[in-house]
């Protein structure tokens, strides 16, 4: 063999061997979120649901294609909040200042450790402009086994008065309970690599 070819060949291979074979890859995916809340008044249970508006998840995946971190900011329009009982949804669009603050955000900027699934999920949620830190519960995790697809479930408790949330009580005795039961089923698609 032509000692010039053998040494190309033994430095490709040395070449290839100092690097990993698959290296961590950053990609895009297409995210969407099914959103139900509910809660209590004096009288009864409560619930209504939402979809967040379509969303880009920046997603960091390791050699063994495994999540490393996650950056996404999923956005729901408040106006578009239904609890099925116009007047409760007229109290709930006034009572969260809708023409003010018209989007809800949750800001995703975290790094996976350990576990994957992951169990929790930290996030910030900026409700009526007041950013606020929230951590998730993560449950029903199903990847595709092509890697092209993943879904799961994120459930939180929000409170009405961290978030500053103000709901008028009626006939001065029928009160919301402050506490409001959240979970969001995310489904993310793979866009690129």
């Amino acid at each position: 063999m032509n000692p010039i070819l053998t040494a190309i060949a033994i430095a490709t291979v040395w070449l290839g061997l100092a690097s990993p074979i698959f290296a961590d890859t950053t990609t895009k995916w297409r995210g969407t979120g099914d959103i139900t809340f509910s809660g209590t008044s004096t009288l009864h249970e409560w619930s209504g649901k939402v979809a967040t508006e379509p969303f880009i998840a920046t997603v960091d995946i390791d050699d063994h294609q495994q999540p490393k971190s996650l950056k996404a900011a999923a956005q729901v329009k408040a106006t578009a909040m239904d609890t099925a009982e116009p007047d409760r949804d007229k109290k709930m669009r006034e009572s969260m200042k809708v023409g003010s603050f018209p989007l809800i955000t949750a800001s995703f900027d975290t790094a996976f450790t350990g576990e994957i699934p992951p169990q929790t999920l930290p996030f910030e949620l900026t409700l009526l402009g007041k950013a606020q830190k929230v951590e998730g519960t993560i449950s029903n995790w199903k990847a595709a086994k092509n890697n092209k697809q993943v879904t799961f479930d994120v459930t939180f408790d929000l409170s009405l008065k961290t978030s500053n949330i103000k709901v008028p009580s009626v006939l001065l005795v029928i009160r919301v309970g402050d506490t409001i039961k959240v979970r969001a089923t995310i489904t993310l698609n793979r866009v690129s690599a």
